[in-house]
């Protein structure tokens, strides 16, 4: 907000050079910054503008950090009205949106130019001169922080009404904008239609000119969201319009009443007439107790109680005692913390003693799903792999191309932004082959990955991951399409060499036995590992060239931390035995390898592939080869051969029980 440093300076005399002054204002009020020649530009908290936004309450911060008096704006008692008979008729309809309105009847002998340090003050403020009326009321603003405004009395048509705008009324405003007005917009008004917009912009139709003899001036408080609300709905924001919307006190509305009656009267030879007061406000006087050493186990400091209330007093606060009476005009104070701060701020912050904090320094901790999200990323950029970034919305569109919404078990929006975003998305697939089927356009060859987070209201019958509680879970989705290939293969790859960099070498991958709406059921496969799901891969329903792979990060890192733990080695030997089958060739190993381990549960360690071999030419037609490697392991003792033996044929019978196999 801008400010003249000479009204400053005439205000509180006792603030010093312009440089040391705007030193020390930042050190112990409010970020302030040099302008050329007079301008000061300082930033006014958003709940310091009932008493801080204007020349008058800056000049009282001054004069309490430079230890002066700020002067009284008024010289004394309001002058007694010269037109007692002429005052404004005032209807204030709308009560909730205009606490107070103050309107005062004045008749001058014409409207001229101001005088020239009237025009500096303006122009340094960042305003434009424009008659005597108008100026006045424009550096009662500036000089007090309450927006006022001057009607020509000859152009109002009866009493002046605050009241909300009629439908489809409309308002041309003093630079000859048209706005039309919304039945939530408060206006003033005379009989015949709105003569300015309520706390933004006055109208065309009374504006002062200069054949205007008779005023009526208005000073008043509205109710802070209604004035943003407009505001913003009319595309109007003004100075007035910024001071209404941060909410000023009703009381300083009769002050810039006060002010303005001089100020017309010395620079207008204005003569006053009776004024019209509605005032819906209470004004229960804030009291506070002072408590010294609240203030000091607050703050840290040991003041004594004295010099603390000396500071209070400095502030501009009226002390008796112990007890703190809040001036009106200082809104932001309520609480014993708020009597502190304005202590601390006189004090100075640079000058409370530096305290190492009373807590224990620990170590910093490694956030493991930072990490895992870091490795991830290494891996796959490593495989050749773009990562992407998607919004966390999707279309109901998006939804219902592969299954109703609440089979999704998506989440909606109560006010989503456009079409595109009304729900949070309950998966990474949607968005992915999406990013695929949009870059065919360019490449033959598309490898993306993305980890985000999924959203999910309940867990549907046939939920697409085995179902999950309400919330959010971050999860990898893995895409490749290709035009020419095997997407699905060169995936299960990725994926498989992922998982063991890692660190979880003991996974599986099975037949996928869910009925997932968006993916082709005969070609996916479920990964798990330790009895727990950790995804799937698959490719994508109808699409042949493009393959998808979804993998839940909170079960994994799970899985990864416990790989990590220590388990002591055996004292026993392990038995290794190969088994080597003739299968059918769309036998899947999987599937052999999952009856293997459910055959002998007790002392089956692993199992892994060790060879496989198909050839038509000296193999039956139809079939191949594959042969497994079987470790057997007893916790307790060295297993025998007999033991091992039986392990092996109850494996054995179980394969033949279930496949067409022939052991080699």
């Amino acid at each position: 907000m801008k400010f003249s440093y000479s009204l400053l300076k005439k205000l509180s005399p006792k603030i010093p050079a312009k440089p040391d002054f705007i030193e020390q204002f930042n050190l112990h009020a409010f970020e302030a910054v040099d302008g050329p020649a007079d301008l000061v530009e300082i930033s006014i908290p958003a709940n310091r503008y009932s008493d801080a936004a204007s020349h008058w309450g800056i000049a009282k911060i001054a004069a309490g950090i430079f230890s002066g008096q700020a002067k009284e704006l008024s010289k004394g008692k309001t002058p007694k009205p010269q037109l007692k008979k002429i005052t404004p008729v005032i209807r204030v309809v709308s009560k909730s949106h205009c606490r107070r309105y103050i309107g005062q009847y004045f008749e001058i002998p014409r409207v001229a130019q101001s005088p020239q340090w009237l025009k500096e003050i303006l122009a340094t403020c960042g305003l434009r001169p424009i008659n005597t009326v108008v100026d006045v009321m424009n550096y009662v603003m500036l000089e007090v922080g309450q927006p006022m405004h001057a009607f020509d009395a000859g152009l109002v048509a009866g009493g002046i009404n605050v009241r909300l705008a009629e439908k489809g009324e409309e308002i041309k405003t003093i630079d000859g904008q048209e706005v039309a007005l919304s039945v939530s917009d408060l206006v003033i008004a005379d009989d015949k239609g709105p003569l300015a917009v309520a706390g933004v912009k006055g109208g065309k139709r009374a504006e002062i000119n200069s054949y205007t003899k008779k005023i009526i001036v208005e000073a008043a408080n509205f109710d802070p969201v209604s004035i943003y609300k407009t505001s913003r709905s009319i595309n109007l924001i003004t100075d007035a319009s910024i001071r209404f919307s941060h909410g000023l006190s009703p009381a300083l509305a009769e002050i810039a009443m006060k002010r303005a009656a001089e100020l017309l009267k010395e620079i207008c030879k204005a003569k006053a007439g009776g004024m019209a007061d509605v005032d819906f406000t209470r004004h229960p006087k804030v009291v506070l107790k002072f408590d010294v050493k609240e203030f000091n186990k607050l703050t840290g400091l040991n003041l004594a109680e004295k010099e603390a209330l000396n500071y209070l007093k400095r502030a501009g606060l009226d002390v008796k005692g112990k007890m703190v009476a809040v001036s009106p005009l200082r809104t932001d104070i309520s609480t014993h913390a708020d009597l502190a701060e304005e202590i601390v701020n006189l004090y100075g912050y640079g000058s409370i003693p530096e305290t190492a904090p009373h807590v224990p320094l620990l170590p910093a901790q490694k956030e493991d799903r930072v990490l895992i999200k870091e490795k991830i990323r290494e891996i796959l950029r490593g495989f050749g792999m773009s990562e992407v970034y998607n919004y966390s919305f999707v279309s109901r569109k998006d939804l219902t191309r592969y299954a109703d919404p609440k089979w999704w078990g998506a989440v909606p929006l109560r006010n989503p932004i456009s079409s595109d975003f009304q729900y949070l998305r309950p998966n990474l697939f949607i968005h992915l082959n999406r990013n695929i089927e949009s870059n065919f356009r360019f490449y033959d060859a598309v490898r993306i990955f993305e980890i985000g987070s999924i959203f999910t209201e309940a867990s549907p019958d046939k939920a697409q991951d085995g179902g999950g509680k309400l919330g959010e879970r971050l999860y990898l989705g893995m895409a490749i399409g290709v035009k020419k290939g095997e997407p699905f293969l060169e995936l299960k790859g990725l994926a498989d060499q992922l998982l063991k960099e890692l660190g979880l070498p003991d996974f599986f991958f099975r037949d996928e036995g869910w009925d997932v709406k968006y993916l082709d059921r005969e070609h996916s496969l479920r990964v798990e590992s330790d009895h727990h799901v950790l995804g799937y891969i698959a490719l994508a329903k109808e699409e042949a060239n493009i393959a998808f792979a979804q993998f839940d990060l909170g079960v994994l890192l799970n899985l990864v931390e416990e790989e990590k733990e220590y388990e002591p080695l055996s004292k026993y030997p392990s038995v290794m035995r190969d088994l080597s089958l003739l299968v059918s060739k769309d036998t899947r190993v999987n599937q052999l390898m999952e009856i293997m381990e459910n055959s002998a549960p007790q002392y089956l360690d692993d199992v892994d592939l060790i060879d496989f071999y198909e050839d038509p030419n000296t193999m039956k037609g139809g079939q191949k080869s594959l042969t497994f490697r079987l470790v057997f392991q007893a916790d307790d003792r060295t297993l025998t051969d007999e033991e091992v033996g039986k392990e092996m044929e109850k494996i054995i019978s179980s394969l033949q029980e279930k496949f067409d196999v022939e052991v080699r």
